[in-house]
């Protein structure tokens, strides 16, 4: 965020990069130096988050070349999102104006939902071996089964193998047309009415719309950041200059969001907790499952009212314990669903959060509830 704010201040890029408005050899050069620079400044970082504070505090140690591997084919994944959707952006921009550019967004996001699975096995390993659905499949149908007499419709499920002890899995594809994704960890840490409680919940974020919701305000929310910070002094969408401000002036929109979403995110978990809580889950089941599930990604189960409001799109464990006012789930997962559709306009702080930095499996499915 101070780098942003410096880049726009000093209208450097306007200086480094290419300014031209038509096209030429530069621009891709331009493009690549601009996303080498964003790797660069995140390489400290990755390493503290992904491959240094895992090893000191997780009982499950991660190698170096582990952490090389999976990094180097997130990185290149990304890298070449981001190289594509810019030279989309500018080729729009060049011809239709900011209009243009927007739609260009609006359609990449559409595409990044639809496949967003296919898109996180891309960026990262996450197979769902033949063995591991053979075995999960009893599992998941007795869940699906309990899930139904709380009064759910039966929703696709697919187990999926994965390496990082936070991957929790969440929901993908188009309104509609969404299947639920579970961590295989599941079937050996949770309970069968703990994994039941588990999928109900995404369930019911379906069924009541909520994440519908979280989805619509992630575009609502990248399309009006993208548009004012291409209105900025400098910024626009024809040359890789205006394009790079723009994007500095849309890294601090999405600081803005990374302080206000979180609370639509938790007051949808609270919403979505009494729901279960009606429909006849047991009280003392559900909180061991957050106690379980908490202990496999943040393991912070309480935590201070100013620090979660401002970082925690997760409500903590003991706060879900406590009485909510939350009866309507606005839209669920929306502050980390807006992180994962600014791939679209190249959010540089698309894993600079403290949940996913530095950790590929969570760049394109951040942790949810």
């Amino acid at each position: 965020m101070v780098i942003s704010s410096y880049l726009l201040a000093s209208g450097l890029p306007l200086q480094l990069l290419p300014d031209a408005q038509s096209w030429s050899g530069e621009d891709l050069f331009g493009l690549v130096a601009l996303i080498s620079c964003l790797v660069g400044v995140m390489l400290p970082l990755d390493i503290l988050g992904g491959y240094l504070l895992p090893n000191r505090s997780s009982p499950r140690k991660i190698t170096i070349w582990a952490f090389v591997k999976g990094w180097i084919r997130g990185v290149m994944v990304q890298a070449c999102f981001f190289l594509i959707a810019s030279l989309l952006i500018l080729a729009m921009g060049r011809e239709v104006g900011l209009v243009g550019a927007g739609l260009v967004i609006l359609a990449i996001g559409v595409v990044q939902v639809a496949f967003q699975f296919r898109i996180a096995r891309l960026t990262a390993s996450l197979p769902d071996r033949g063995d591991v659905q053979a075995e999960a499949k009893v599992a998941v149908s007795a869940a699906l089964e309990r899930a139904s007499q709380w009064g759910w419709k039966p929703r696709p499920v697919m187990v999926v193998e994965h390496d990082d002890v936070g991957f929790t899995g969440g929901i993908v594809g188009l309104p509609r047309m969404e299947w639920i994704v579970v961590p295989s960890s599941s079937l050996s840490k949770l309970s069968p009415d703990q994994l039941a409680i588990t999928i109900a919940r995404r369930l019911e974020a379906i069924e009541s719309g909520s994440r519908t919701r979280g989805v619509m305000l992630a575009f609502a929310w990248v399309l009006t950041g993208f548009v004012l910070s291409a209105m900025l002094p400098g910024a626009g969408v024809t040359s890789v200059g205006e394009l790079a401000l723009t994007c500095c002036g849309f890294t601090l929109w999405s600081f803005l969001g990374l302080l206000t979403l979180p609370t639509l995110s938790r007051q949808a978990s609270y919403a979505i907790d009494r729901q279960l809580m009606e429909r006849g889950v047991k009280p003392q089941t559900f909180y061991e499952t957050l106690q379980t599930l908490d202990r496999l990604q943040d393991d912070e189960p309480k935590r201070s009212a100013v620090i979660e409001t401002i970082f925690h799109p997760v409500p903590s464990v003991d706060n879900r314990r406590r009485e909510s006012a939350s009866t309507f789930p606005i839209a669920w997962h929306a502050a980390r669903m807006t992180l994962f559709v600014s791939w679209a306009c190249m959010g540089m702080l698309v894993r600079a959060v403290h949940c996913n930095v530095g950790r590929p499996e969570l760049w394109v499915m951040l942790p949810t509830d």
